[in-house]
């Protein structure tokens, strides 16, 4: 990771909460990482977990103001968490600007997890500051997000969450359902042991005449295909609506596939009598694998959407706004482009 001069040594306190774990550090402008902490998520518990997380990392720095990554639908304007599929209800209202910056007297702005990984890229990774990088993650699910010359493309809302998406319509399994994590979990319960992604790799290419071998790799098979085929569509979908120079694609299911998943998905892209990406897309592995959200949050006050700076000055933008929301000589931004 190479060091990136953004304005000043202030230190954030950086937390990433995603699926299935927690992560908080101390970091600098400079991506440089100097305190963490990492544990299993407690749902139901969330916002205390957090808030926990945030002042034991802080400690005696003098950090003043905080990025939290949240695993869904962030309200920028009202600084909460609109909805995740991963948490339950209990933690949704909780895990707010106001809430958070109470428990912990830190000044606290939100994202979503998938924004902060792309940025994370953008700025210190795989993707590009002054093009434009498309991120897909596939992990505990699928998240996507878009930066553009540095900063992060979507409204009031976080957007990009195609993991929603039912691939073929109304009634049919989402994307997120076939290509995540999700999909494993569902062949683990189906086979009644545990499994991960190398273990359907094994499964699959058993050669084992017997009956429940057979059938075993089936199902394995099926599940493989199915999280290739998802993953792809969410790479190609990305594709299409962000003209992207650069895709990267990160996560810890990604990982663990390895470059064979990777090789598939560039193939897929550009394969462009069936995708239609008539364009030069670089498709690149995630460099800063866990750490990206938080490196995100280091540069948050350059990447972070026009909407979220706009509520950050207690204001909400407008039509009558989309002249003026231009970057100028002077303003502050020091984005190198």
């Amino acid at each position: 990771m190479s060091s990136l001069s953004t304005g000043g040594a202030a230190q954030i306190v950086a937390v990433d909460l995603g699926g299935t774990m927690a992560r908080a550090a101390l970091v600098g402008r400079d991506g440089v990482v100097t305190a963490r902490l990492k544990e299993p998520v407690r749902h139901g518990a969330a916002h205390e977990q957090v808030a926990d997380l945030m002042t034991r990392v802080a400690g005696d720095s003098g950090a003043v103001s905080a990025v939290v990554g949240l695993p869904g639908r962030v309200d920028r304007v009202r600084g909460r968490l609109h909805v995740a599929r991963n948490l339950p209800a209990t933690d949704l209202g909780r895990l707010s600007a106001e809430h958070l910056g109470r428990a912990t007297g830190l000044e606290v702005r939100l994202a979503g997890d998938a924004e902060l990984a792309a940025a994370g890229e953008a700025y210190f990774g795989a993707g590009s500051r002054t093009g434009t990088t498309a991120y897909l993650t596939i992990s505990t699910g699928i998240g996507a997000a878009v930066v553009s010359e540095g900063r992060v493309l979507a409204g009031r809302v976080s957007g990009f969450q195609i993991g929603f998406l039912h691939l073929l319509g109304a009634g049919r399994p989402m994307i997120e359902l076939l290509g995540s994590g999700q999909r494993v979990r569902e062949v683990a319960r189906e086979l009644g042991a545990e499994v991960d992604y190398r273990t359907l790799t094994e499964i699959a290419s058993e050669n084992d005449a017997a009956d429940g071998t057979r059938a075993a790799r089936e199902v394995a098979g099926r599940a493989l295909a199915d999280i290739a085929d998802a993953a792809a569509a969410a790479a190609i979908l990305m594709c299409h609506v962000g003209s992207p120079d650069v895709l990267v694609v990160g996560g810890g299911l990604a990982r663990a596939a390895g470059t064979a998943f990777l090789d598939e998905i560039d193939r897929r892209v550009h394969d462009a009598g069936t995708s239609h990406v008539s364009w030069d897309v670089e498709v690149r592995p995630a460099r800063c694998g866990d750490d990206a959200g938080l490196f995100g949050a280091a540069v948050w006050h350059l990447a972070e959407p026009y909407a979220a700076a706009a509520a950050a000055q207690g204001r909400r933008p407008g039509a009558q706004d989309q002249h003026s929301m231009t970057r100028k000589k002077g303003d502050g931004d020091d984005t190198d482009r």
